[in-house]
């Protein structure tokens, strides 16, 4: 059966603004603020998500990936500084990679099989990192954006989770966050709406993105792959001044509204983690 999926970009809120790693000292530690009502939010609902975990957080705050392995929930990677795929190069981003994943690994006591790039940077100039990341012995990606934005996207990209091939010839599962496929007036054209989370969550008034939710599972026989930053919890977050109005806006934009709104879904759908959803297709590949 079709399962939908619930993660999280484990970040602080200044790691989400484009603010290189050399200046995250300057700026206050507010981690736990969001964390903490997030937490309480999947409690309540009995799930356990898929953390996609910065390794510059973990080794700052190492209380953390034991908590949420404790709880249940999966740990996964999100790099290590959060700088974009495509502006580190194969060589800084394998270094990342291992050190993110050998951390992780240590203190979760559990293999960590997945990764999810910063602002989802595997782009269609960054395919190479795909190779590195089966070479570096993960399973699975959730990188890939099929849709356009400044920052991220392949909008030609698979739109639902499967099993693909890299430049080189590796095989790896690629979990696209989820879209909906809005068709233009010709057969080629039409662009995917992106569906999964973080500020498209915000934006979108809930019944959309509650009917958007319920036309995958009906009409594509697609789970919802849906995603938060601990960050879209806490509104009390200092604000900084962005030389990109447009991500000012997206990153500030109704933090107020994610609490109810996680309730909300949290309650029309049911989740687990990426461990779960794909456990067959995982295993396959030997991932258990």
């Amino acid at each position: 059966m079709t399962k939908n999926v619930f993660s999280v970009d484990l970040e602080d809120w200044y790691q989400g603004l484009e603010i290189d790693m050399e200046h995250w000292g300057s700026y206050p530690a507010r981690i736990e603020s969001g964390m903490g009502i997030l937490l309480d939010l999947l409690d309540h609902a009995g799930v356990c998500a898929t953390f996609f975990v910065l390794g510059w957080q973990a080794e700052r705050t190492p209380q953390l990936v034991p908590r949420l392995a404790a709880r249940g929930h999966e740990i996964a990677s999100h790099g290590h500084s959060h700088r974009f795929v495509y502006r580190q190069g194969p060589e800084q981003f394998r270094s990342e990679l291992r050190r993110s994943k050998q951390l992780l690994e240590q203190q979760a006591g559990a293999r960590v099989m997945g990764y999810r790039a910063p602002f989802f940077s595997i782009t269609q100039d960054a395919l190479w990192a795909l190779d590195i990341l089966v070479e570096e012995g993960f399973v699975y990606d959730s990188s890939v954006f099929p849709t356009h934005n400044y920052r991220y996207g392949i909008p030609h990209a698979g739109r639902h989770p499967g099993w693909i091939r890299t430049p080189a010839g590796g095989r790896l599962f690629e979990i696209p966050l989820s879209t909906v496929r809005v068709p233009g007036p010709g057969s080629a054209l039409g662009m995917n709406v992106p569906l999964g989370g973080g500020g498209y969550f915000r934006l979108y008034p809930y019944s959309l993105t509650r009917a958007l939710g319920r036309h995958l599972r009906r009409i594509e026989s697609c789970g919802l792959v849906f995603y938060v930053h601990p960050w879209e919890f806490d509104p009390g977050q200092p604000r900084v001044k962005m030389p990109r109005r447009f991500a000012q806006f997206t990153h500030y934009h109704r933090l107020d509204s994610t609490a109810a709104k996680t309730r909300r879904l949290l309650a029309d759908f049911a989740f687990v983690p990426i461990r779960e959803a794909f456990a067959e297709e995982l295993a396959g590949a030997g991932a258990r």
